[in-house]
């Protein structure tokens, strides 16, 4: 596997807090906390039906976690927003929702029964009571379904917080189960997929139980994360748009784990797998080399890894989609060909899934394709959220924990806007994204802390002064275990090329350029296929700078009598008379 860093700056250069705009800071520190709630029952198949659209909130106007006046309820004596507040106090004086609220009202009919008249019985009111209140019939929870829209639907708050949210409030006992039923009685419907249940598995065994119908405490989630700005809500359509993307990445992650719990121990994110980053990463090095024709093939063949992708969606490639490739798109400067990438992917993405994460991310990007330092700083601050995310699941592979970290170091250290917008002094940052993932292969392969180690310098560009004496130790012990028949042959070699990279790299930061044309030439023999070609053309920039111009113009004509490019073409070809 070619492990090849295209720049010499450090990790400590990325962006500082301070040079964000306060919208951007603000959605980097604040994020809220919604991901798809736990499911229970054995006959839901789908969480949220496909297509169906939430009940309006008043005006018909879309809210974002609206909140007049964002509380703190931890302590378990919350307070519930401004809305739900004087909705209780007109239920205890008897007045109807209808009668107060019209528009309310009218909107509830969209999702099922209009809103109830309130009781002023003293067991169904909708003020704190000190007996626990156990809704077992289904009329038992009218008292409380406006305040329940409010929660679910309008401020879009987990299912957790909200069951513990009436309890300390209200002393409303029901399980999540019970929640759920009844919401789906109400048509209270939210953003999700379809749950397909593993071959072999059907029903409650395919699912995530959290909790049995017992009554057990329910565990809430960090409130701090749900607190969210004025400023970020209601200044613009657009950062209302951003709060949903960061939004997204949560219900993607915790969603996509929520499907099957096996998930949590997929190794997913194996570099050498798919290539689709590595093309589009190729095909903007040959626009940058105005080699039109081959950039044009094979972009054209980065483009048809997109499908699959979209159709299997898993913590990679939701990573790639959504992150990478948009931020290697920037860092070239192509703004025409991020543009259409979006469009493709969101007619994708809306083709297959409807209202997905997906699609609310994409469509967040929208506003923002013409500021790219902007729309940096938000793929930063959405890499920032899929780590935490992630960093948060329980019985998650540690590799995946670190994955998704070195990410958004890199996404961070990348968004300066001196080298990842302008590009005058560096290439490509994000090449380290792609690289990185084979992190997960020496650390399977070699298991090895040392090796981890190693590995970690490279990732933050601070190298100790005997790295490079170690990564030559390590590739004597990588021929050492061929011979012993520990490795087999195609792991070896992409060990080997591994270190030979991170030695390349290591000196280039030293500025050392005899050793690194010395390394190079030894990656470049082992390289195949787009990272040949990518390698290829890093060297051959090096060489004109450092080296001879006559070595880089003999490495040039290898690349474009490389066999992998006469592939590309082929298949062009075939699809273009197909």
């Amino acid at each position: 596997m070619l492990a090849i860093e295209m720049d010499s700056d450090t990790l400590d250069e990325g962006t500082s807090p301070e040079s964000l705009s306060p919208m951007s800071r603000f959605a980097e520190n604040h994020v809220s906390g919604l991901i798809f709630d736990d499911d229970d029952d054995e006959d839901d198949d789908v969480l949220i039906k496909d297509g169906s659209s939430s009940p309006p909130s008043d005006g018909g106007r879309r809210l974002f976690l609206a909140r007049r006046q964002p509380s703190r309820f931890g302590s378990g004596a919350g307070q519930l927003s401004s809305s739900a507040t004087d909705l209780s106090s007109q239920r205890t004086a008897g007045v109807t929702v209808s009668q107060h609220k019209a528009g309310r009202a009218a909107n509830l009919k969209s999702a099922g029964k209009s809103a109830a008249s309130v009781s002023t019985t003293g067991s169904r009111a909708p003020h704190p009571s000190r007996t626990p209140l156990i809704p077992r019939k289904a009329e038992d929870w009218e008292p409380w379904k406006s305040i329940l829209y409010e929660l679910y639907i309008t401020q879009n708050r987990i299912l957790r917080e909200i069951i513990n949210l009436m309890d300390t409030t209200y002393n409303l006992k029901a399980t999540p189960k019970m929640y759920k039923n009844q919401f789906a009685r109400w048509n209270f419907f939210k953003y999700a997929i379809k749950r397909k249940p593993p071959k072999g598995k059907t029903g409650r065994s395919a699912k995530r139980t959290v909790e049995e119908d017992d009554g057990a405490p329910v565990a809430v989630h960090n409130h701090d994360d749900l607190i969210l700005s004025p400023l970020l809500l209601h200044k613009s359509s657009q950062s209302r748009a951003m709060q949903a993307g960061l939004t997204a990445v949560r219900q993607f992650v915790n969603g996509y784990v929520d499907l099957d719990p096996v998930h949590l121990q997929e190794d997913v994110v194996f570099g050498y797998h798919d290539p689709c980053y590595r093309y589009f990463k190729t095909a903007m090095d040959l626009f940058d080399l105005k080699e039109n024709v081959e950039g044009g093939r094979v972009l054209r063949l980065a483009f048809l890894q997109i499908e699959p992708k979209v159709l299997e969606p898993d913590l990679k490639s939701f990573s790639d989609l959504c992150f990478l490739i948009p931020h290697l798109l920037l860092e070239s400067g192509r703004k025409d060909i991020l543009s259409a990438y979006l469009q493709y992917l969101t007619r994708l993405a809306t083709v297959k899934f409807g209202n997905h994460p997906f699609t609310e991310i994409l469509t967040s990007f929208a506003d923002l394709t013409d500021r790219p330092e902007e729309i940096m700083r938000y793929i930063m601050t959405l890499s920032k959220v899929n780590a935490d995310t992630i960093a948060g699941l329980k019985n998650v592979l540690g590799r995946t924990q670190t994955w998704a970290q070195n990410q958004y170091l890199a996404c961070q250290r990348s968004t300066d806007p001196a080298t990842a917008v302008a590009r005058v002094t560096h290439d490509h940052h994000m090449i380290r994204l792609e690289a990185q993932s084979v992190y997960w292969a020496q650390n399977l392969i070699m298991n090895d802390p040392e090796s981890d180690d190693l590995a970690s310098q490279w990732l933050h560009r601070n190298f100790d002064t005997d790295f490079a004496e170690r990564c030559e130790g390590f590739l004597v012990t990588v021929k050492e275990r061929v011979a012993a028949g520990t490795i087999p042959g195609e792991f070896a070699m992409m060990m080997e090329c591994l270190y030979i990279g991170w030695l390349n790299d290591f000196y280039e930061t030293q500025e050392d350029w005899e050793n690194v044309f010395k390394w190079a030439r030894r990656g470049l023999e082992l390289s195949t296929n787009e990272q040949y070609i990518i390698w290829s053309i890093h060297v051959e920039g090096l060489m004109r700078k450092h080296g001879t111009v006559e070595e880089a113009e003999e490495l040039r004509a290898k690349r474009l009598q490389h066999e992998w490019l006469e592939s590309v073409r082929l298949q062009v070809d075939r699809l273009s008379l197909n």
